[in-house]
């Protein structure tokens, strides 16, 4: 049973990673996935200047944001990955915290002025860099390769509890009192994982990265077959944003839309506890090209749900099978990163993903301007996305 089994075998540092996570995950579940329909309904001036519906307006929006996050993040990853060579890993995850706190409080005052959105979309791209890098490095250094599986597994447990709880609160909140009292509440939840980051032990790397070298992983076949498939990660999980507001679309209700994802999840949790242990002992590839073909399929269903039972249930098969699929894929990826440049391995996964983000939204723009179908041909594209994460292999030799 793996939630009563997190493995803190090597260094006390593991638990205070989980909680760094858990805190992390529980303020994204209550904020983050409610950001697509805050931007979505943001107003700046300079879009009256062009010809365009309601839904095209309220889309760009979203990808203006997300767009300027990636290009921030892509530009800013060597430069802050040489800062934690310099002062080390446990300043990553402070300044992630930091950051991101920032990042909160311009959306907090965004109300009085819109373009503040436009400030803490910078923030987010400097703090997706010393976050996410520094936790990246820290789980496969600290976790054993034996257990990676079933320590996923449990903190994804976890997680989902989270998932489960907080998109209900935060739909409630929202209806409630409002945005701002969201980001307020998801500023203190932040703040408070600066204490566990404090607790971390300093960790110093060693690596030299360089754009040069990152160029020269990609011309190796193993490295570029991994890329294709952190890019299709990316396209999965940025259409799974744009299907909060596609349901908040459909219902006409904030609430409505964190009630029945908080429902969805309920099923997951199952899968979560138990499917952790059966990856670290079968590492069968048969069960992971299954689920990404369920996944596919259930991206291209989505373009023709109407109604809330509809919803409900293909949210709950597809949290389901997207359960076993995404834990795979994370052991696989992560245990990758294992051995010397590590921390060179993850910061070019997110020069990746930030490429792969900056294709995402440009096809995105292309569908919802010239497109009728658009909502139906993004599902589509998320599910080519889910596709390409089968490339994804835990050594470069791995056959299939």
């Amino acid at each position: 049973m793996p939630i009563l089994h997190l493995n803190f075998q090597k260094t006390k540092n593991l638990k205070y990673i989980y909680a760094i996570r858990l805190v992390r995950e529980f303020a994204n579940q209550l904020m983050v996935f409610f950001l697509p329909l805050y931007f979505f309904n943001i107003r700046f001036s300079f879009m009256s200047h062009f010809d365009l519906s309601p839904l095209q307006e309220g889309i760009f929006n979203v990808m203006i944001v997300l767009l300027l996050t990636r290009l921030v993040a892509l530009f800013s990853a060597i430069p802050i990955a040489k800062i934690l060579n310099k002062y080390g890993i446990r300043h990553g995850f402070l300044m992630g915290h930091l950051l991101y706190s920032l990042f909160v409080l311009c959306l907090y005052l965004s109300k009085a002025n819109p373009y503040l959105v436009l400030t803490a979309a910078i923030i987010d791209g400097f703090q997706i860099n010393f976050f996410w890098n520094s936790y990246y490095y820290s789980i496969s250094r600290n976790s054993d390769q034996a257990k990676m599986g079933a320590n996923l597994g449990a903190v994804n447990f976890l997680l989902h509890l989270l998932a489960m709880i907080a998109p209900a609160l935060g739909g409630l909140i929202i209806v409630t009192l409002g945005y701002q009292t969201l980001f307020l509440l998801g500023l203190v939840i932040i703040l408070s994982g600066v204490i566990f980051s404090i607790l971390l032990n300093n960790v110093k790397v060693k690596d030299k990265i360089s754009f040069k070298e990152f160029l020269t992983w990609l011309k190796e076949p193993g490295f570029k077959r991994l890329a294709v498939s952190f890019a299709g990660k990316y396209f999965n999980d940025a259409s799974v944003s744009l299907w909060a507001l596609y349901m908040f679309i459909l219902l006409g209700s904030t609430e409505g839309v964190g009630y029945l994802y908080s429902l969805s999840l309920l099923l997951a949790l199952l899968v979560s506890y138990t499917a952790g242990s059966f990856i670290d002992k079968h590492k069968n590839r048969k069960q992971f090209f299954i689920s990404g073909g369920f996944l596919s399929i259930f991206w291209a269903l989505r373009g023709f749900v109407v109604g809330i039972w509809s919803i409900t249930i293909l949210n709950a098969v597809d949290r389901l099978t997207s359960s076993f699929h995404w834990l795979f894929f994370d052991r696989s990826w992560i245990l990758r990163g294992k051995g010397r440049e590590a921390l060179s391995y993850f910061v070019y996964r997110e020069m990746i993903y930030s490429f792969a983000a900056i294709v995402f939204w440009l096809i995105v723009a292309i569908l919802f301007y010239f497109f009728v179908f658009a909502w139906k041909s993004l599902f589509i594209v998320a599910g080519m996305g889910v596709l390409l994460t089968l490339l994804v292999k835990e050594h470069q030799g791995e056959s299939n």
